[in-house]
């Protein structure tokens, strides 16, 4: 999940304030599927470049709904119009009192992510050393680091000192193995930063654009990110990140900041494709949903939302190999240091 900082960052670049709509609506069927399509109509950052047709989807579901549907039948037209946006940033909770489930969008909530499994990497790392409940560092056989990132949600504050101590500790390595195969992001900034003790140049890394109007066109002016050396040492020999499609959100920026330096590959599978930062909405009945505020793209001006970053080799386990106890992507990334 994307931090909120650099919305914060993005609204004060563009002179909004998060609470861009209008007086309470009445709590109504027909006033809370309007109000949930006008939240995304107005904030959602990807309709141009996914070529959606928000107009056309609100002709389509506005008409299954009507002031004696249920909660129920509410519920199954707004999960159908949120299908459209593909995005797994997008979620949508009712509220307990109504048990329906909560509903997550985009692939990722279509499908079970079965090409990973911690027990089975278990099986190829030594000398296992938990550096802080989102790092976690090991070595496979005596030359090859691993480093396996859950998250980048703790204090900024406190990655200077982290860092210093996962690059300490493997220092002496021949290259590096950074796993983000269970990463749903966190902070930007931390991201970016992990990615900036890796680098020995400056290069772009990503732009970002705010909604900041009412046509599905009007942003903020851009803000570029860059990649650049940060810390008081940096590893520069050759590091491998491992990614899969429950690689998503920051952990994508942290990617599109990695592959900026040139010693590092990215192997596995496609990452999620859900880079943009999003904030938290109220519908009238209690409903939160999420919605993706920016237009986020890489170094070369692409878009990725719902398309994801390939990996330079591809390599995806089968539930076979993990069965068997293999992990293929993570031995192609040991092959590739050692």
């Amino acid at each position: 999940m994307k931090s909120i900082r650099l919305v914060l960052v993005l609204f004060i670049a563009s002179g909004c304030s998060p609470q861009l709509l209008g007086p309470q609506t009445a709590n109504t069927p027909v006033t809370n599927f309007d109000q949930l399509w006008k939240e995304y109509d107005q904030l959602y950052g990807a309709f141009e470049p996914k070529k959606i047709d928000w107009d056309a989807a609100y002709k389509t579901y506005r008409p299954q709904i009507n002031e004696q549907s249920t909660d129920a039948d509410l519920y199954r037209v707004m999960t159908s119009l949120l299908d459209v946006l593909g995005d797994n940033h997008v979620y949508l909770r009712p509220t307990a009192a109504t048990k329906l489930p909560w509903y997550s969008g985009g692939i990722l909530g279509r499908t079970k992510v079965d090409d990973y499994n911690g027990e089975v990497v278990k099986r190829y790392v030594s000398a296992t050393r938990p550096i802080t409940d989102e790092f976690e560092c090991g070595k496979i056989g005596p030359h090859v680091g691993y480093l396996l990132l859950k998250g980048f949600e703790a204090s900024f504050a406190t990655y200077d000192k982290t860092m210093d101590s996962v690059l300490t500790y493997l220092a002496d390595t021949k290259g590096i193995i950074i796993d983000l195969r269970n990463n749903g992001g966190g902070e930007d900034r931390v991201a970016q930063y992990v990615a900036n003790r890796f680098a020995s140049e400056r290069h772009r890394s990503f732009t970002a654009r705010l909604r900041n109007g009412l046509r599905h066109a009007d942003f903020a002016p851009e803000l570029t990110f860059y990649t650049e050396p940060a810390g008081l040492f940096q590893y520069t020999k050759p590091v491998v990140v491992l990614t899969n499609r429950s690689s998503y959100s920051s952990a994508e920026t942290f990617v599109l900041a990695m592959i900026q330096n040139k010693q590092v590959t990215q192997v596995g599978d496609v990452t999620g494709g859900a880079l943009s930062d999003a904030i938290t909405r109220d519908l009238p009945n209690g409903w939160s949903i999420r919605v993706p505020i920016a237009d986020v793209r890489n170094a070369t001006g692409q878009n990725l939302e719902g398309i994801g970053i390939m990996p330079k080799i591809r390599v995806k386990n089968t539930p076979d190999d993990l069965k068997a106890g293999h992990d293929r992507a993570l031995e192609r990334a040991i092959e590739l240091l050692q």
